[in-house]
Parts: C-alpha cells; sequence; structure tokens
C-alpha cells in the first residue's frame, strides 16, 4: 500500500525502544507496547482471526523525507493514519521491515489477526518500508529470517509478492484486499528467497494450564460421571482449531475402560474442541463424561490435551479419581474357569451374534434372567445376554 501523504502536522513523541525476541519467534521485533501505540484509537471488535495459511509481502512507500529517514516514527505514523484517515480498524500490516533490517509488530493480534481484511483472511502481511524498490543486503537477511521463521512455526508453504488495496465504504470500515504485484520490489523479494521452500505442517510448542476440574466423587455403576475441565492457553499466540481441533486424551494414548461408544471420538479420546478460536490468556471451559463400570471401588484416570499424537500441551495432565459404587442394583461377576472369559450375546443362545466379550472378574448390572441365561447391562443404554453358568451374583 502506497502511502502519499506528508505527515506535516503529526507531532509524534517516539521513546527509546527495546528490541528482544518475542513468544515462539527466534527473529527480534518491536512490539505494540514497545512502540506505544495508542491502542484506545482501534477497533478489536471486527477484527477476525483466522488460521495463519500464507504470507504477503508488500512495499510500503512515503513521500514524506522526514519519515523514511526515520522508520520508527514512520511505522508510528501509520498506525494513526490507517486508523484516522484509511478508516481501518488497525493497521494492516501483520509485521513491518525498514531497510536496517529491524523489524516491527504492526497488527496488535499478531499472527493470525485480520483487521477487517478482505479476501486476504489467514494471510501473514509483511510490508517493506522503503521508497528503493530493490531490497539491502540487511533487509534481505532479516526478511528470509522472519518468513522461514513464520512458515516453519505455523506450517505456511504458500507466499505471495501483492500490492494492499483499501476498499472504503461510507459509514463503514474500510476493508483491504490484495492483488499480485510484479516489477523490481517483486523480483528483488524473490531473490532473497529463493532458497526458501515452506512448510507443511506446523511446528509450535503449546502450553496450557488446567485451572479446574469437576466431577462427582461417588458414582454408581452402570451410570455416567460428568467432568467439567476450564484451561488457559498460556502460549502468546492463537490456538487455532479449524484445521486441526485440540482433543482431551488419554495419557500417552492409551484406551480407556471408561469409554463411551459412539460418544468418544475414540476410545483414547473423549472430547475436542474445533471451529473456535482461543486467545492467548483466554480460557475454555470442556465437559465429557465416563462410564462407572466393570469394577467396584476406587477408580482413576489421567489425561492430557493435545493438538497432534504424541505431542501433548505442556502442564496439561490432569487426573480424575472417583469411587464406584453399586448403588441398588444386583450385579454379577464373569467368573468362567473353563475359558477365562464370557461372550455377550444379542439373544439368549449360542447362535446369536456376539456383541462384545468380558474377562473373568468384570461386573455387570443383572437386568433379568430367563431360560439359564441373564440379560446384563455391559455399557450406557448396551444390554446383552450371557449363559448364567459364567456369572455370579455378588
Amino acid at each position: 500500500m502506497n502511502v502519499h501523504k506528508k505527515f506535516s502536522k503529526l507531532v509524534i513523541g517516539i521513546t527509546t525502544l527495546m528490541l528482544f525476541p518475542l513468544g515462539i519467534f527466534a527473529f527480534s521485533y518491536y512490539s505494540v507496547e514497545s512502540q506505544e501505540f495508542d491502542t484506545t484509537l482501534s477497533d478489536k471488535t471486527d477484527t477476525i482471526y483466522t488460521n495463519p495459511t500464507k504470507i504477503y509481502i508488500t512495499q510500503v512507500t512515503t513521500e514524506s523525507e522526514e519519515l523514511s529517514r526515520d522508520p520508527a516514527t514512520w511505522v508510528k505514523a501509520m498506525y494513526y493514519y490507517s486508523i484516522t484517515r484509511l478508516y481501518l480498524s488497525d493497521i494492516p500490516y501483520t509485521y513491518l521491515l525498514d531497510e536496517s533490517g529491524l523489524i516491527y509488530q504492526g497488527t496488535e493480534g499478531g499472527v493470525g489477526a485480520n483487521p477487517q481484511l478482505k479476501e486476504v483472511d489467514g494471510a501473514v502481511i509483511i510490508g517493506y518500508l522503503s521508497n528503493n524498490t530493490s531490497l539491502t543486503n540487511r533487509a534481505s537477511d532479516s526478511l528470509y529470517e522472519m518468513v522461514e521463521d513464520i512458515s516453519s512455526n505455523w506450517g505456511i508453504s504458500s507466499l505471495s509478492i501483492v500490492d494492499l488495496l483499501i476498499n472504503q465504504q461510507e459509514g463503514q470500515l474500510s476493508t483491504i484486499s490484495a492483488r499480485e504485484s510484479s516489477g523490481d520490489f517483486a523480483n528483488s523479494v524473490r531473490e532473497a528467497l529463493v532458497d526458501w521452500k515452506g512448510y507443511e505442517e506446523e511446528n509450535l510448542e503449546y502450553k496450557a494450564r488446567i485451572e479446574e476440574i469437576e466431577y462427582e466423587e461417588e458414582i454408581p455403576i452402570g451410570e455416567r460421571l460428568k467432568v467439567r475441565i476450564k484451561m488457559r492457553n498460556m502460549n502468546d499466540f492463537i490456538w487455532f482449531t479449524d484445521k486441526d481441533p485440540i482433543y482431551v486424551s488419554v495419557k500417552d494414548g492409551e484406551e480407556s475402560e471408561f469409554a463411551i461408544n459412539q460418544e468418544w471420538d475414540s476410545f483414547t479420546k473423549p472430547v475436542n474442541i474445533s471451529d473456535k478460536n482461543i486467545l492467548p490468556g483466554e480460557t475454555v471451559e470442556v465437559e465429557f463424561n465416563l462410564e462407572a463400570r466393570v469394577f467396584l471401588g476406587e477408580a482413576s484416570e489421567s489425561f492430557e490435551i493435545l493438538k497432534f499424537e504424541n505431542e501433548p500441551f505442556e502442564n496439561s495432565d490432569f487426573e480424575v479419581k472417583f469411587n464406584i459404587t453399586r448403588g441398588d442394583k444386583q450385579l454379577v461377576e464373569v467368573d468362567s474357569v473353563r475359558y477365562g472369559f464370557v461372550n455377550i450375546r444379542e439373544c439368549r443362545w449360542y447362535s446369536c451374534e456376539i456383541l462384545d466379550s468380558a474377562d473373568n472378574g468384570a461386573i455387570f448390572i443383572l437386568e433379568g434372567e430367563e431360560a439359564g441365561w441373564s440379560r446384563i447391562r455391559f455399557g450406557v443404554d448396551q444390554f446383552g445376554w450371557v449363559n448364567s453358568a459364567y456369572l455370579k451374583k455378588i
């Protein structure tokens, strides 16, 4: 986006900026906080958070000689100009790069925040602050490092050099669209990134904190135990779940004996979080059920939070401990001396379909007896028949 306006009447005080690596990125940049933007001017209500899938690089120019010599003031001026003159909800660039290779954060929400951007959702937008169409050596090195780091973290393989266009409508916030750019600047960027290959999978390290766990400590056998947890995003980046859900998983991927068939996502994962963006510091609540079955007495199951197999979130494990009681139900225990297990059938005869099997010691609720067969409940709303000779009442 070319900004052809002199800021002759704009007086901006710039304090000394501290440059340091932030969050997940290896490259250093000046944060919004260190640049002391007046963030009360921007309207975040229309900010759209989308999983970053591409990188856009564009040139930013100015007619002001004073601003071109002072990139820090230029960035701050652009922030005010974007909001008060272009009627955008925030500065449209994720990051800005100057000729000396210094990097400045633009959009307050960081990677994934798209303030009213039209047709560029999911784009990380990098603006190059220069009236020259060729990248300096320092800028070229910084750009490569930044693109490599962002794409590696988020799994991005798409990159384009673009021009940004302002779409203004009376009485509404402006939006931004992009069109492919060509010419000397585009060629200079391609030369700087000639060795960049892109990434297909993200490489982020997730951190969570389990803040609340709520459930009943006792549950009658055959009933469901509702578990509610509240966890907080302890990262400085957004958890996106539209592409890859976040799961509550049995720890170490073991199948749970308390899993509920056709209710859990699988026998190792009771529930997932999908189509929801969880911002840094935000909490999210999740509920799932366990089925109290198989035995009486103390029981427990350990869980963790993960997005990809064998990659649990840091500090996300928790344990559910409860006591299974008999309540007022008649119970039977599998006691097959000959086989060590029994088959649970659809009806009371050996030719009937086998629904499941159970080892010696497994405990079930007895629902009725008929002609030497016992009707048992072996799951939530699941019933079957077992030869009574292989069961004992307890």
